[in-house]
């Protein structure tokens, strides 16, 4: 699977100090790479869904899948203590990618729900 993060995920990943959760973080989204595994994922709502980690403070990473199947695109992440926000960002996050997608292509594209 091709993997995209948005520059909020990005920015969020870079300030972990966790550095057992960042390496975790980086081993799975190898493994989605590489083996186009996603593991164990909740659905959340408006075709994102999370991935958890019982590490620390509960970290999650919010992303979505093209309906195709072939592109992982990571929203945001954070931990259970910012988790109702966290979904509200990675919402917001997600139709401005529907939006850009749309503007750049002359179609809609479907997410799966």
């Amino acid at each position: 699977m091709k993997i995209q993060r948005t520059d909020i995920f990005i920015k969020w990943f870079e300030k972990l100090k966790n550095k057992q959760v960042a390496i975790a973080i980086v081993a799975r989204i190898r493994m989605i790479e590489d083996r186009d595994y996603l593991g164990k994922t909740y659905p959340i709502a408006n075709g994102i869904s999370e991935i958890k980690f019982e590490m620390g403070a509960g970290y999650r990473l919010y992303f979505n899948i093209y309906t195709d199947g072939n592109e992982v695109w990571f929203l945001t992440g954070g931990d259970k203590s910012t988790q109702n926000r966290d979904i509200e960002t990675a919402k917001l996050l997600l139709e401005e990618l529907q939006k850009e997608r749309k503007k750049d292509n002359g179609k809609d594209y479907d997410y799966e729900r």
